[in-house]
């Protein structure tokens, strides 16, 4: 079952056994076992009493293998459940109806008589020569067909009848006691013999109807009374592994053109037409839109990869939007219906004008035709395909028969699935990127400068991977980034500041050491004129010497200078400036009620940062982005192929370095700080440091130039901060070059001459 089925096995509810040897039940505790946490009903097993018994006793008995019957799948329903069968009393399972029928092999073994609609097959099962098997073949006139065991040749007959099986040759002497005919399926061919059982069926059955089935052969009671066996049956498995195979190939292509075209030489090759045609439904939903038309004999290929198509949509209403119902694809299209036209020339249901024009210019002779909608999973029309004329064994031109209808309808759907999974992976991808625009456009709005590095480090980090897939012979000639991996990346470095969206303004953006909301220089300014105001006082009032008044006037200008110098952050800030400003702390300055410190404590702490414009607390809300942005993406259910999107964005400020307790040194989320840095992560690091020491727009210091620039990438790789390798390959094989072109200013772009050892 497992072999044959795959996870198709996991949709079986019933099995129905025949008897209790081993290779007929082997399957059954892999299957319960295999698709156990899949299953919402329990597996029914049928059989004979004994065989029942025989499988309780020495299969589901807790020694071989745990008594699935006692073990429950939601605390009310048990995994199996056993039902006893009784010989010639009929059973009906859904649609199908079941008779268990006395055959010749162990106790406890029987045949079946499946039945389904006015149509029987019987299955023998394993069986030696058994007059109740004829009997019931020639008195039940429901069955068409029969199963029967052929297990060894006939030479070994003694063997055959020891274990009670048949031969090609007392297979012969079986179907002449028969008074009808049937259709005639050899099955349990043993593998060792397979060759020569088939030969000598070719010599004792050369006068019968037979068909050898295999893994995968279909036997359908609809159609058994109504189609030849060789021709109804004849390559079915191929078929089945040809509809596998173009399940396959649909669900991997990626090009829309290519996947109709696809959809309609399948098509085309299962039913043996001449033609076709896949109408795709328009975006109103007014119209079908032509998108592949071939007929074979003709030579005419259009759309798909031959190229687009001129012809205009065929409407589905007319100016009055009354239902166009005399064109056979739009009857289909508006009435969800399967069409199935013997002769196009012979039926008044529908206007064929324009195929009998057709046909008049180009000699052509249009005449069966087959038409069936397509639906999405949601059931709405999304197309329909049309295909003309079945070519018969002989070169005619014949009607479509159901097994046409039954195999197209199942490709239908397997294309509708497929066009409707390339459209809403276009949209979601779609999506995606206007979700990422959106999320940049409104960082850039909270934040310009951001918004450019963004945009910057998502063109740097691409470039670097792009360069590292033209590497052959160096460091990197195993590695080649694919399509997906590169924009895997690209969306990466869009989103690897998304948590700035939570991180204040004034943070953001704090240009000086005292800017919050605005820079509160100005207010120390303020507090130095009350300062000079009060001294001027003082001078009045003749407790200041002119001298005196003017030392003070200067002195408190000098301040202003020296603490406007000190705002700006931009020089690294030494013990003699840190100590100057801790002392202005104790100048007071006299108001209506009191007084204030020329510095208060927090004026006082924002100016003594050493370097940079920022606090250690505003520092660790910077940093805290790095956590925010990977919480935010590993929420979003990103693909398989970009689901590491999170990981590399949130890995953006990990170092190469690694601390004592098994993390990368650096800022992000506790859950990914202790993973290997991948070369995507490593790539994004490096963009992000490199943008940022180059940038020119940043408000709170000058741009460094590019030599400097690549010189503290330098001193960063062998600190650990970034990867050693990826700096000096960045460096040698100067892929800053395109870069900075477009991204620095003509002053920042100086000569170059750097190595790393």
């Amino acid at each position: 079952i497992l072999h044959s089925l795959g996870n198709g096995a996991k949709k079986i509810n019933n099995i129905i056994l025949s008897h209790s040897h081993l290779d007929h039940i082997v399957d059954i505790p892999f299957l319960i076992d295999t698709y156990f946490s899949h299953r919402k009903k329990p597996i029914t097993i049928y059989g004979l009493k004994e065989t029942i018994n025989h499988i309780k006793k020495h299969l589901f008995n807790w020694d071989i293998w745990p008594d699935f019957s006692k073990i429950y799948l939601d605390g009310e329903n048990p995994s199996i459940i056993f039902k006893v069968l009784e010989l010639n009393k009929e059973y009906k399972i859904n649609s199908t109806i079941i008779k268990p029928v006395k055959n010749n092999h162990m106790e406890g073994s029987c045949g079946f008589v499946i039945k389904k609609g006015n149509n029987s097959i019987l299955f023998t099962s394993d069986t030696y020569i058994c007059q109740d098997l004829i009997d019931e073949i020639n008195n039940n006139q429901s069955i068409k067909g029969v199963i029967f065991d052929v297990s060894f040749p006939s030479d070994l007959e003694e063997l055959a009848k020891n274990s009670k099986h048949l031969t090609p040759k007392l297979l012969l002497n079986e179907l002449k006691k028969i008074n009808k005919d049937i259709y005639i399926f050899i099955n349990h061919i043993k593998p060792f013999f397979k060759d020569k059982i088939i030969n000598e069926l070719k010599k004792y059955l050369k006068n019968y109807n037979y068909y050898v089935l295999m893994d995968g052969s279909i036997i359908d009671l609809d159609e058994i009374n109504t189609y030849n066996i060789k021709t109804y049956f004849i390559n079915i498995k191929d078929k089945l592994n040809e509809l596998i195979n173009i399940g396959y190939a649909l669900a991997s292509e990626k090009d829309t053109n290519k996947l109709l075209e696809k959809i309609l030489i399948a098509a085309k090759n299962f039913t043996n037409a001449d033609g076709g045609t896949i109408y795709i439904m328009s975006e109103d939903k007014r119209s079908l839109e032509f998108k592949v038309v071939q007929t074979d004999s003709l030579n005419i290929k259009m759309g798909g990869s031959a190229g687009e198509i001129t012809w205009p949509p065929l409407p589905l209403y007319d100016e009055n939007n009354k239902q166009n119902l005399k064109n056979v694809a739009a009857v289909s299209a508006l009435k969800d219906k399967l069409i199935n036209i013997p002769d196009v020339y012979k039926t008044d249901e529908f206007n064929f004008e324009g195929t009998k024009k057709f046909d008049a210019n180009t000699g052509y002779r249009s005449k069966s035709m087959l038409v069936i909608p397509m639906k999405d999973h949601e059931g709405e029309i999304i197309g329909v395909l049309q295909l003309i004329n079945k070519i018969g064994f002989d070169g005619d031109k014949i009607p479509f028969g159901i097994s046409d209808e039954k195999i197209i309808l199942a490709l239908a759907s397997q294309a509708a699935v497929a066009i409707t999974n390339k459209k809403l992976i276009e949209n979601l991808e779609g999506l995606l990127s206007d979700f990422i625009q959106s999320i940049a456009w409104a960082i850039n709005e909270k934040s310009k400068y951001t918004g450019g590095h963004i945009n910057r480090v998502a063109e740097l980090a691409v470039m670097i991977a792009e360069n590292i897939n033209k590497d052959k012979t160096g460091i990197y000639k195993d590695i080649n980034f694919s399509k997906d991996e590169l924009k895997q990346l690209d969306i990466a470095a869009w989103m690897h500041d998304i948590g700035k969206i939570t991180t204040p303004e004034y943070v953001v953006d704090k240009a000086t050491k005292l800017e919050t909301i605005f820079d509160r220089i100005e207010l120390i300014k303020i507090k130095c004129e009350l300062l000079k105001k009060d001294y001027e006082i003082k001078y009045l009032k003749g407790n200041l010497t002119k001298e005196e008044f003017e030392s003070k006037l200067h002195n408190t200008n000098e301040i202003i200078k020296f603490l406007e110098k000190v705002n700006k952050g931009s020089e690294f800030l030494p013990d003699e400036d840190y100590e100057k400003i801790q002392k202005l702390k104790d100048i007071k300055i006299k108001i209506q009620n009191g007084e204030i410190p020329l510095l208060n404590e927090d004026e006082a702490y924002n100016l003594s940062i050493r370097k940079g414009t920022l606090t250690n607390e505003e520092r660790e809300i910077i940093n805290n982005h790095v956590k925010v942005s990977y919480n935010m993406l590993k929420r979003l259910r990103f693909p398989r192929k970009l689901k590491r999107v999170p990981i590399i964005a949130g890995s953006h400020h990990k170092k190469v370095r690694i601390k004592q307790n098994g993390e990368h040194d650096g800022y992000g989320a506790k859950e990914i700080m202790r993973l290997p840095m991948s070369i995507e992560d490593k790539i994004l690091a490096l963009a992000d440091i490199f943008e940022a020491i180059t940038a020119s727009d940043r408000p709170y210091r000058k741009p460094n130039t590019l030599s400097q620039s690549l010189k503290i990438l330098t001193f960063m790789a062998k600190d650990g901060e970034l990867d050693y390798d990826l700096v000096k390959y960045f460096i040698e094989n100067k892929i800053y070059e395109e870069y900075v072109k477009t991204n620095l200013n003509p002053e920042q772009i100086d000569e170059v001459d750097i190595k790393l050892d």
